[in-house]
């Protein structure tokens, strides 16, 4: 089923800090201590960045958040943000200093995340000047729920821009075999749709764009999910949201929730069985 609802300066108070990773090392969690684990405090405090090279288990460089209590045992959500393409670079501490301009790592850096908000969040830096590969996406998926202590039932995907062309990539060829819901903003998926057709529907899809966008034409979010909206059966959870008079910039109000659509609670109303 369809439903129809209806991309920010860059901060340049950057924060990259170092801190013990926060790795599971291929173990099982150990009995949970709901007062174990990462301190309380300012998201920013525990936003740190990992620049390339320096985890095993990744080449990528990325911005790595883990909530309050992170390690006490217990198992998290996963949320893997990517980003635009003006944020592309080498993963080196320096160029990571791009990557929390927008979305999720910029309200982290700027303590505008609560602390109730459950998810580890993970930012990777993607090199280049093009959009992220599906094989790039799943390479970092992969290393992620590997490398932290990750709900295998509540992995979620998120990207604006080049992030979510990238983003509907990796859904063509993977559906969801690892995700278990994906919010993408000002992206195209109608090459995503064509590749896979209805099965892209098994994964519940909220695609939010402005109408004006003169960079990603909000067609690339309208005619996939309308297409996975005639679909037989119909798609798990197919959703547009359309901002009336919004050009490219349909990130801010969609992340910081100013336009009222809460895409952190619709993501973890969706879990793996």
């Amino acid at each position: 089923m369809l439903t129809l609802t209806g991309c920010a300066a860059p901060n340049s108070d950057i924060k990259t800090a170092t801190a013990p990773i926060a790795s599971n090392a291929g173990t099982s969690p150990s009995a949970p201590n709901p007062n174990g684990g990462a301190p309380s405090g300012p998201s920013s405090s525990r936003h740190v960045a990992r620049p390339a090279g320096t985890v095993p288990g990744t080449s990528a460089g990325y911005w790595e958040y883990v909530p309050p209590h992170y390690g006490n045992g217990d198992r998290y959500p996963l949320l893997v943000f990517w980003h635009g393409i003006g944020e592309n670079g080498d993963g080196s501490l320096e160029a990571l200093a791009k990557v929390p301009a927008n979305g999720p790592p910029r309200l982290l850096n700027e303590d505008r995340w609560p602390a109730d908000r459950p998810f580890i969040v993970l930012s990777p830096q993607h090199p280049g000047t093009d959009c992220p590969s599906s094989k790039e996406l799943d390479d970092f998926m992969r290393f992620a729920i590997a490398h932290y202590d990750v709900d295998l039932h509540r992995v979620y995907l998120t990207g604006m821009s080049c992030g979510a062309i990238g983003g509907f990539r990796y859904l063509a060829e993977h559906l969801d075999e690892i995700v278990a819901a994906a919010v993408l903003v000002c992206g195209d998926g109608r090459n995503a749709f064509a590749k896979a057709g209805c099965a892209l529907g098994r994964v519940p899809i909220w695609a939010l764009h402005g109408e004006l966008d003169p960079t990603v034409p909000a067609a690339g979010s309208i005619e996939p999910l309308t297409q996975l909206a005639a679909c037989k059966p119909p798609a798990v959870d197919a959703k547009l949201t359309l901002y009336s008079g919004v050009e490219h910039d349909s990130w801010t109000q969609t992340y910081d929730l100013s336009a009222g659509n809460d895409v952190y609670a619709w993501l973890l109303s969706h879990r793996k069985p």
